[in-house]
């Protein structure tokens, strides 16, 4: 069984989406204590801990002669984002990048493969002198990884999930392991968006907490707009009034679901308009049902605000199927010694 490393590991996403592809997490690790208890409640077997990245000993965590073959990261993406600072690598969130090759040179035996997530921004600003450094740290560390491998992948063509998700999948093989890059992002297929009304519960009431009180201003906006437009889609309350969502669209989720606020999404079923409940946004995301448990402790808010930072497991499990390891040269060398 092939073995992945989870580093800014979130609620478990790639955790999930590797043990698809048939690996084993042998530890994951994520400074929020809210996700480290998600992932201890639903992954027991999988060690894992909260601490920061840049006090993080993976070499203390593994064995010194542990065969990783995958080692994931969802670094953070507010600094790279518009819709954050983008302030790139100098802001101190932006930074925490560089603790993936601190971690990995500490290693004996650098992961045989790493597969990155971000936002595409950092792919596409300022003429993708970002994307650059990062390539670069890869390379030093003797990585084959190169502009053709950053891949912005969009959730709604990919997983078949009405979610529009677009985000920045970078793969890089070691050379230790590989002649060559084999990641071709042309190779993982597309399938049919599906119906969004496969992924709402229209026909139970959900928590009263998620109605609108009909009173509110907020619902007579998003009901003139309902009543304009349809209810066969989704809403989003905007600083300049209502957005009707496309059809058979979800709008990106966002960790804005655990605090209100803007771009939030409505749907309107027979009891109100209310927020989309948490399990249909696990489902946006990609999530099998109970894939995903969280510890009753956990506020309701703090679990929007995870499955809206989460990667899109769907998109991801089909990556990681997409990372081939025939091709290792340890492999190719012992057959031709045994030739």
């Amino acid at each position: 069984m092939r073995t992945h490393v989870a580093l800014f590991a979130g609620l478990g996403g790639f955790i999930a989406s590797s043990d698809r592809a048939g690996y084993n997490t042998l530890f994951a690790t994520d400074v929020e204590k809210y996700c480290v208890a998600t992932i201890k409640h639903t992954f027991p077997n999988v060690p894992v801990c909260q601490t920061c990245i840049t006090e993080l000993s993976l070499a203390k965590e593994t064995k010194p002669d542990q065969v990783i073959d995958l080692l994931s990261a969802g670094f953070p993406c507010q600094s790279f984002s518009n819709a954050g600072t983008n302030l790139g690598f100098d802001d101190e969130r932006g930074k925490l990048f560089f603790e993936i090759p601190r971690i990995i040179k500490e290693l004996t035996n650098p992961p045989k493969v790493i597969l990155l997530e971000n936002v595409p921004n950092l792919k596409i600003f300022d003429g993708g002198s970002r994307l650059q450094v990062v390539i670069h740290e890869l390379r030093m560390l003797g990585y084959w990884v190169s502009e053709s491998q950053a891949t912005i992948l969009k959730s709604k063509e990919i997983s078949g999930t009405p979610q529009s998700r677009d985000r920045l999948y970078i793969v890089a093989y070691h050379s230790t392991h590989f002649k060559r890059n084999y990641f071709q992002h042309k190779n993982i297929l597309s399938e049919e968006t599906k119906e969004l009304t496969a992924y709402l519960n229209l026909e139970e009431k959900q928590e009263e907490t998620l109605y609108l009180d009909k009173k509110s201003k907020y619902f007579e906006m998003l009901n003139q707009s309902i009543s304009k437009n349809g209810i066969d889609r989704l809403y989003q309350i905007r600083r300049v009034g209502v957005r009707a969502c496309p059809p058979n669209t979800c709008p990106t989720l966002t960790a804005n679901m655990g605090g209100g606020g803007h771009n939030v999404p409505f749907v309107k079923d027979k009891w109100g308009i209310r927020k989309l409940s948490l399990s249909e946004c696990l489902s946006m995301q990609g999530y099998q049902e109970t894939e995903i448990k969280f510890p009753d402790s956990i506020p309701r808010a703090a679990r929007y605000t995870m499955v809206g930072n989460a990667i899109h497991a769907g998109v991801v499990e089909k990556v990681i199927k997409n990372i081939s390891f025939d091709k290792e040269r340890l492999s190719n060398d012992r057959m031709a010694l045994s030739a």
